[in-house]
């Protein structure tokens, strides 16, 4: 199965409905599912579908913008609007470098089921890690699948 990636630009404050919007259009476009399976968190935080474990996927949003990955093994998603750099944690970087430093990072700790504390230590992206660009103009978006997998990124403007 291909990793599946869905994005939308939405209203500011409405973004982590927008991210379960775009899970379930991913769920019935792609897997036929009218309605979205029970849903737990795993202790970091991570959510997931504990009656069906072969479907994996990971939210994200940020400042308007939401995402959402699908894959039959674990995935982590991040985006990030572009923006000037915190210049404690820039280290140097130009903001788009630092942005997509830092969505691999934090897409690596998602698909591991982390915290984003975990961020703040010093770490390497796992080099899985895909920066879809552009996807959604003035966003950085990364996604770390679990193994190489075709990625099949979809905007939806209506959802």
């Amino acid at each position: 199965m291909d990793v599946v990636v869905y994005a939308a630009l939405g209203a500011k404050g409405g973004e982590h409905d927008l991210a379960y919007k775009l899970l379930a259009a991913a769920l019935e476009q792609e897997l036929g599912l009218s309605e979205l399976p029970e849903m737990v968190r795993e202790d970091g935080g991570k959510p997931y579908f504990p009656g069906c474990p072969n479907i994996c996927f990971n939210l994200s949003h940020s400042h308007g913008a939401a995402v959402c990955a699908l894959h039959d093994k674990p995935v982590g998603i991040d985006v990030e609007k572009l923006r000037p750099a915190p210049r404690r944690l820039a280290d140097g970087l130009a903001d788009e470098a630092f942005f997509r430093l830092w969505t691999a990072k934090e897409a690596t700790i998602k698909r591991q089921g982390g915290s984003a504390a975990a961020l703040l230590r010093p770490m390497e992206p796992d080099g899985l890690c895909q920066c879809l660009e552009p996807l959604l103009e003035g966003y950085t978006v990364t996604v770390c699948p679990s193994e190489k997998a075709a990625i099949r990124a979809k905007v939806i403007s209506h959802i």
